[in-house]
């Protein structure tokens, strides 16, 4: 390998001199070369045969040994043999010669040539009259050796000879008579010979090989070190460990191969990182094809398409090559004897290509008719061989299929459907989808086709292209030739359309569809009104007249997907229109959420999955959820599900931050998938999740913002708005009563966590002064809240109503809802309560209880992150007298500088006296001040001080302690 010149783009000429410092993993050859140049000049030269496959580094070597002689004083005669040359006789010799004679003063010339004599002249062309003497004769030999051997004396000679295989037979016959009397001369050469070459014969070159003075050198591959030698000497930089190894295994070392890919890699801007292994892989640089078309159209043609065949094939064996090439067995094995010699193929247990970038090569050569007559071909040998057992097998006659035209077999298509389904279940969803739009090439059945159509319809949409996956599954509706394979075709469609159009267009499909199979199949029929039901909740919409009609839906025992969707469909509607209690919807959540023993699959499972859960936790169930999601904790879904359903689970229970972190996360993720009917679903929760966590936290310019994205997903629920729009009003104390009586016509029900349009319709119309809406609207809300039982909405239920009450009976409704919520994990509308129970006491003139509940609630609101509550619970502080200096009155943001700095001292482990001399107080003081960090944290010692500091250190800056979930 030789350094470049001139840059990074520099080209390389043929026959380009460069220094030995150019060369990468040589150096034996350069001892062995400079040592017989230095014999030279003392009279002992020597024969050098640079011995070798193509592309190994022969000719580097060759022009590196040029210039050192040169450098040493020696006189270098360089000639290179051609194959369309090789008929003339002494055409090397004549090389090497013509130019150095003619150089020469014209007396000097005609002195060296007599004494060489007159057959001399005759060789080179030179005499004025050619002797008769057929062919090369001894005599011209002898005479020309006379020649060379007058002109080493006067200063050591090197005959460089390239590509010596194609040299004259006369030429090859005066090397060979030189070289077994270099030893005695001051005469060096040095030749280079590629092997395999067909129809060449080394000739007397041979006889020199068993002569101690002949040295022969064979250049080995490089080492993966020489690759990365190579490839910092072309780009200039360090590539890294993986590229290494990518380039080596393309080009197995071959110095030529390496350097022509390097650059292929260069002139495309493409790094030498692993990263690019597949940009690597696919570069071919066209110096190497066309080195291989010159090397393969020196073999017959049957060479060549045993070449081609292999070429297709990749690791095949002997009669799979042959089969393949369609040629004489017999010709097959002298095929692959010379492809195997020149350095072509490699003989292991199976013919391969000796390098795979040989073989890229060697296949762009074949046009687009012959590549895919070949596959095609190739994949029937294979299939017929017996090979479609095995999955790697398979996997290899789908590639074949894929790069040859249909024609129209059967066999070919269950092919390419197997392989299509074993690359979707790996998740190379690409993969399958060409798989199985290579497969309908090979079906004429409708029946099947409308199938492939089917199944091809899901990935595409899985993979992000709805558009052509709602084209796809129309067209699977219409040739389906059964109600079953309809209603797969159905459900497919319906979900492509509500990815590209909205839940409600898929929802008028599904039902139009039912409506017809229902006349044939009342169990297909349920099917579909299952799905309906499903893209109803995933579209906000009411539940149909026609699902409400179906007898006994609610009972259902959840045993088949349909019947698991049909319920979550129940308990979703049931939530919004609080039609049943939370006891009602728990247990229908437990039927379709029950472990069955079998993993749910298909969209409408995980909708239903998805829906199940999300009931469950508003119906606050979550011993139903917790369980389901470590079930399935294989599936895709299962990361962006866990981190939906537990930033609604946060919010639940006021941890604004930890339902933001992982409302986010979950945002994130569903922005890289299509947007299905369940991800628009859980887009619509999680924007309304985080729209309610942030009129909490008083950002009032991130509510507007997810406000405007909500219509972006027509299909977000009407009533969740409405409940965002009353909370962002009352939280920027705006009057909103036509709002609120705008959202009257809502459902009762739960539009998500902790939103009811209700209660806040009701603080509204009490805010703008109209008391006795108020009080009806909260008096209705709370009757509702008790029915349906569950305590922390029956606990703002009481709230609410005691608020909005105008006589004595406002302290006892918040006294209640505090009680009521002690024993719950809502610990944002615990601090609410504490609040307005507070607030109640301090116009009650109850100052000193006043104070203690706001502090409390002040406390609470501050670890939720409700800085608004919290603010406002401050405030109410000052008018009950008390003089807060900090934001809150517990945990670790309560303690003074002072008091922190003894609490970690202590919890360090040291003694209060050592605390004592390290912060140069008294001992007393430290007592004191490590008192009140007890009383504030809650804690007895110092191993549960430091446990408290570590927990809440993170927490009380409003992160969660645990770490979020990771994003796939």
């Amino acid at each position: 390998m030789l350094k470049r010149r001139g840059g990074v783009g520099a080209s390389i000429a043929a026959g380009s001199r460069r220094d030995w410092t150019g060369l990468v993993e040589r150096g034996g050859e350069r001892e062995q070369i400079v040592g017989a140049l230095m014999g030279s000049e003392h009279g002992r030269g020597r024969f050098v045969v640079l011995y070798g496959t193509a592309g190994v580094g022969r000719s580097s070597l060759l022009h590196a040994a040029a210039l050192e002689a040169e450098a040493r004083g020696i006189d270098v005669l360089e000639a290179c043999g051609d194959e369309l040359e090789r008929g003339y006789g002494f055409g090397i010799v004549r090389q090497l010669l013509e130019a150095r004679l003619a150089s020469l003063a014209g007396a000097q010339r005609r002195s060296l040539l007599t004494a060489a004599g007159p057959h001399a002249g005759s060789a080179l062309g030179m005499a004025s009259s050619q002797p008769s003497v057929p062919g090369a004769s001894f005599d011209q030999i002898e005479a020309l050796s006379r020649l060379i051997t007058r002109l080493a004396a006067e200063k050591p000679v090197l005959i460089a000879v390239d590509d010596l295989q194609w040299s004259d037979r006369p030429s090859l016959d005066l090397l060979c008579f030189l070289g077994h009397r270099a030893t005695r001369l001051p005469v060096t050469i040095v030749a280079a010979w590629r092997r395999g070459e067909p129809g060449v014969s080394a000739g007397r070159l041979q006889a020199l090989a068993g002569k101690p003075d002949t040295l022969f050198l064979s250049p080995a591959p490089l080492s993966p070190d020489g690759v990365r030698g190579v490839v910092e000497l072309e780009t200039g930089s360090a590539p890294d460990g993986e590229a290494v190894a990518v380039i080596y295994a393309q080009t197995g070392g071959q110095p030529f191969l390496v350097t022509e890919l390097v650059r292929g890699l260069v002139l495309r801007d493409l790094p030498a990182k692993g990263d690019c292994r597949e940009a690597i892989e696919a570069v071919t640089p066209e110096a190497v094809r066309r080195n291989v078309v010159a090397r393969l159209g020196r073999h017959s043609q049957h060479v060549r398409q045993f070449a081609h065949a292999v070429a297709v094939l990749g690791d095949a064996s002997l009669a799979q090559a042959t089969a393949l090439a369609i040629i004489d067995q017999n010709k097959a094995r002298a095929a692959a004897d010379a492809l195997v010699r020149a350095g072509i193929l490699r003989d292991y247990s199976t013919l391969a290509y000796a390098q795979p970038l040989l073989r890229a090569a060697v296949h762009d050569t074949l046009s687009s008719l012959e590549s895919g007559e070949l596959h095609q071909r190739a994949a029937a040998l294979l299939y017929d061989a017996g090979q479609g057992s095995d999955p790697t097998d398979l996997e290899l006659i789908a590639e074949h299929l894929l790069r040859s035209e249909p024609a129209g077999d059967q066999r070919f298509a269950e092919v390419l459907q197997t392989v299509a389904s074993r690359a979707a279940a790996a998740g190379a969803l690409d993969d399958a989808q060409r798989m199985l739009e290579r497969a309908l090439g090979e079906i004429d059945i409708a029946a099947n086709r409308g199938d492939v159509l089917t199944r091809l319809s899901e990935l595409e949409l899985l993979a992000g292209h709805p558009t052509e996956a709602a084209a796809h599954a129309a067209e699977a509706v219409t040739l389906a030739c059964t109600p079953a394979e309809r209603m797969v075709a159905t459900l497919a469609r319906s979900q492509a359309v509500a990815a590209t159009v909205n839940c409600a267009a898929a929802v008028e499909l599904v039902e139009a569809d039912a409506e017809r199979l229902g006349q044939t199949d009342a169990d297909l029929e349920f099917g579909l009104r299952a799905a309906a039901a499903a893209l109803r909740v995933c579209a906000g919409a009411a539940p149909s007249a026609s699902e409400d009609a179906i007898a006994g839906f609610e009972t259902l025992p959840g045993d088949t997907p349909r019947e698991r969707a049909m319920l979550a469909g129940f308990a979703s509607h049931a939530i919004l229109t609080g039609a049943a209690s939370a006891r009602r919807v728990s247990d229908v959540c437990a039927r379709a959420l029950a472990d069955r023993g079998e993993a749910s699959s298909g969209a409408f499972s995980d909708i239903a999955d998805y829906l199940a859960c999300r009931a469950a936790l508003l119906a606050d169930a979550r011993e139903l959820v917790e369980p389901w999601l470590e079930r399935v904790s294989e599936d895709d879904h299962t990361t962006l599900c866990r981190l939906g359903l537990r930033a609604q689970l946060a919010l639940a229970r006021g941890r604004l931050a930890e339902a933001t972190i992982d409302a986010l996360a979950a945002l994130d993720v569903l922005d890289q998938l299509p947007p299905i009917a369940l991800h628009r679903r859980m887009r619509s929760d999680l924007l309304v999740t985080l729209a309610a966590a942030a009129i909490e936290r008083s950002d009032h310019a991130d509510v507007g913002r997810l406000l405007s994205a909500l219509p972006d997903a027509d299909d977000a629920p009407t009533t969740a708005r409405a409940c965002l729009r009353l909370a962002l009003g009352l939280a920027r104390s705006m009057p909103a009563r036509e709002l609120a009586l705008a959202a009257e016509g809502e459902p009762i029900g739960l539009a998500a966590p902790g939103l009811c349009w209700r209660p806040l319709a009701a603080l509204t119309h009490h805010a703008a002064g109209d008391d006795s809406r108020a009080l009806a609207l909260a008096s209705t809300h709370l009757r509702h809240a008790d029915a349906w039982g569950i305590p922390s909405v029956l606990g703002r239920a009481l709230v609410v109503r005691g608020v909005v009450d105008p006589g004595s009976e406002r302290l006892g409704f918040i006294d209640d809802a505090v009680a009521v919520l002690e024993h719950t994990q809502a610990k944002l509308e615990l601090a609410r309560a504490t609040i307005e129970l507070g607030i109640a006491l301090r116009r009650a003139r109850r100052r000193r209880e006043s104070r203690e509940q706001l502090a409390r609630g002040a406390d609470l609101a501050h670890r939720c992150g409700a800085e608004v509550l919290a603010e406002r619970a401050r405030v109410e502080l000052v008018s009950a007298g008390a003089r807060p200096r900090r934001a809150a009155f517990s945990g670790v943001a309560s303690l003074t500088v002072s008091e922190l700095r003894v609490a970690r001292l202590a919890a360090a482990g040291m003694t209060n006296r050592a605390i004592a001399h390290e912060l140069i107080v008294s001992a007393k003081t430290v007592s004191g001040q490590l008192a009140a960090v007890y009383r504030k944290l809650d804690v007895h010692d110092r191993a549960a001080l430091a446990r408290a500091l570590q927990e809440t250190d993170h927490s009380e800056r409003g992160f969660p302690a645990r770490a979020p979930e990771p994003v796939p």
